[in-house]
């Protein structure tokens, strides 16, 4: 059972396990689990729950922990990709069996990869361990490589290089969407499974270790307050997560039944928004007999991410929530 928005890698590593899919749907105002959709998706087949907290929130896993309660030997997996706020903050749930963090390039405390597990009993570390000490350790010559290409990756952030992109690559029909897309991701359809077993280098996890341990401790909040902000301007807009007390807004996504409009209309006004910088999709279930999950389909297919960050001041986050107002009363 899987929670009904994640990215297609995730679902490739369920079914190459010979398992199948069945997702649930999630109640989109508050990024929560709907409750009925679990308790009704689980049978005597089901061997596993993976719960993935969306765009920067976290869901309450209490409802998850009580559907589960005469069910010990259901495997319960939290992925946190999305909802690091600190090492010393959220790590996992009381009856989780495992929660998973990464540090992949668009996180937001990359460090061009890695990830950290905690394990609710130390037998699952050390079995999962073994496996992982047999895979084969990359090279620091390998993240040398990555290291250079992302320095370079970033001198595209600054807004004149970024808007000069964009500008050659319609003039020329690029997707620029997708250029940027596989520039940062990290994994390549081909030998998929081949490339996600190996170990990160001694220099990439000292990298790890240092961006842990300098975090700021105001960087999340202040990402929350611009997030905070936009929110309490924007008017008669669809705000995923609008309910959520935990949002720290790793990502800014709005529903609208006019993407193509108001993308095209934010960055002509200089603003990355997107609908396709995120592999994020509404999964669909392995069997024809199991439903589709609704409200994730439904939102995900009008979603938009809204560039809404700590480093941007207020008069251009004013500029922005008036762009997308306007948008939405033209739309309305």
């Amino acid at each position: 059972i899987m929670s009904g928005i994640t990215i297609p890698d995730m679902v490739k590593i369920v079914k190459a396990h010979g398992l199948n899919v069945v997702p649930v749907d999630i109640e989109m105002d508050s990024l929560e689990i709907d409750k009925s959709c679990l308790e009704s998706a689980i049978t005597d087949k089901t061997v596993m729950i993976v719960i993935a907290h969306l765009f920067g929130s976290r869901m309450n896993m209490k409802p998850i922990y009580n559907v589960c309660k005469n069910r010990p030997d259901i495997m319960i997996i939290e992925d946190c990709a999305q909802a690091y706020c600190g090492i010393d903050d959220y790590v996992m749930g009381s009856e989780t069996d495992v929660s998973l963090f990464s540090f992949g390039s668009i996180k937001s405390i990359t460090a061009l990869g890695c990830a950290i597990g905690f394990f609710k009993n130390y037998e699952k570390s050390s079995s999962i361990e073994m496996v992982l000490n047999k895979y084969q350790i990359l090279s620091n010559t390998m993240f040398f490589k990555k290291l250079t290409k992302y320095l370079l990756l970033n001198i595209l952030t600054q807004p004149f290089v970024y808007g000069t992109f964009i500008k050659i690559s319609r003039i020329f029909r690029i997707d620029y969407d997708s250029v940027i897309i596989n520039s940062v991701r990290n994994f390549r359809n081909e030998n998929f499974l081949k490339a996600i077993r190996n170990q990160p280098s001694n220099s990439q996890l000292q990298f790890l270790h240092y961006r842990l341990i300098k975090t700021r401790t105001d960087h999340f909040q202040m990402r929350k307050n611009a997030g905070d902000y936009v929110k309490s301007k924007l008017q008669g807009v669809e705000m995923h997560g609008i309910k959520n007390k935990t949002h720290t807004y790793w990502l800014f996504p709005i529903k609208t039944s006019k993407r193509d409009m108001l993308v095209e209309e934010l960055i002509d006004n200089g603003f990355d928004a997107t609908f396709t910088s995120t592999q994020l999709i509404p999964i669909k279930p392995s069997r024809t007999n199991i439903k589709n999950p609704y409200n994730c389909e439904k939102y995900m297919n009008e979603t938009i991410y809204l560039p809404v960050y700590e480093t941007i001041n207020k008069n251009q986050l004013d500029k922005l929530a008036y762009i997308v107002n306007n948008v939405a009363r033209e739309i309305n």
